[in-house]
This record gives C-alpha cells, sequence and structure tokens, in this order.
C-alpha cells in the first residue's frame, strides 16, 4: 500500500523560512510601488515617507531571514540583535501612536477618499502605512530577538572549541 506523506498545517507552511522571505519581498515592493504611487499622482509626502520606511523596514526583515538562512548570523552579536530589537519595538510604538492620530483627525475634519480627497495630506492614507510601518517594525523586533536567541543557544558550541596551542619551542 502506498503512504500518503504526512501533511503539513497552514500554520507550518505560513511560518516557514522561505514563505517568510517571500512576505518580506512583498512588503519590500509595496512599499516602493505605493511610495512612487502616492508621490506621483497624490502627492501625499506622509504616506510617500511611511510607504518608504516601512519598504526599509521589510528589507531589514529580508535581511534578518536571509542572514538566518545563510547561517552567517552566528557571527553577530547578541548586543548587535538586541539594538535591532530594540529600534524595531520603538518604531512599532511611535507609529502606532502615529496611526491613531491620523485617524482621530482624519475623522475630525471629514476627509474623504475619493480622488480629490486623496491628494495632498489625506490622513487616512498615511494611516495604512503608519499601520504597515509599524508591522514591519514589529515584525522586526519578533525576528531579532528569535534569532537572537537562537545564536545565544548555538554561540557555546561556537565558544567551547579552543583552537590547539601551538608552540615553537619544544
Amino acid at each position: 500500500m502506498d503512504e500518503e506523506p504526512p501533511r503539513q498545517s497552514f500554520c507550518t507552511w505560513f511560518h516557514s523560512l522561505k514563505v517568510q522571505i517571500w512576505i518580506a519581498w512583498l512588503g519590500i515592493s509595496a512599499g516602493i510601488m505605493a511610495g512612487t504611487v502616492f508621490a506621483i499622482q497624490y502627492q501625499n509626502w506622509i504616506a510617500v515617507t511611511m510607504c518608504f520606511i516601512s519598504s526599509a523596514f521589510a528589507t531589514l526583515v529580508l535581511h534578518l531571514h536571509m542572514a538566518y538562512k545563510k547561517t552567517q548570523m552566528a557571527g553577530w552579536t547578541s548586543t548587535k540583535l538586541k539594538c535591532i530589537a530594540t529600534v524595531g519595538a520603538t518604531v512599532s510604538v511611535i507609529t502606532l501612536i502615529a496611526m491613531v492620530y491620523c485617524l482621530v483627525v482624519a475623522g475630525i475634519e471629514h476627509q474623504t477618499i475619493d480622488r480629490e480627497g486623496l491628494k495632498g495630506a489625506n490622513l487616512w492614507i498615511a494611516a495604512v502605512w503608519f499601520f504597515m510601518t509599524s508591522k514591519w517594525s514589529a515584525l522586526t523586533w519578533r525576528f531579532a530577538r528569535k534569532y537572537r536567541a537562537f545564536c545565544e543557544e548555538t554561540r557555546p558550541l561556537l565558544t567551547n572549541s579552543s583552537p590547539p596551542e601551538y608552540s615553537v619551542i619544544p
């Protein structure tokens, strides 16, 4: 009888490294394309700035994944990953607060989302990109912490193997 291979659940597939790399690439391209459109067509400079900052954090997430995949992360210090995680967490909180502010002010000022309403400083669209920046910076924080734990686990394996001592004098 032919045995069927075990099926992977959606969660297992979604959290695989390959899928996470593709998601990071999607975030990079979405930020660049949206930033270009909001600059050329709508002149919404707040949204343009946040699109490119979001894309930068997606690039950082991609870099973390690729360094982990290619085992280049073994040489990184714990402090480096801790700094990356701290920056990610800080930016995530700040942009989340900015998103809420944009939503409140856009509602109070009765800004519209029609074609003409999107031109200039439309805070509804800015709120969307503050959220995207918050998401990518939170993912930077998450993966920097995850990979730091991995590095701290494997570091004793690398540091305990001291090279043999050689002497020129017998």
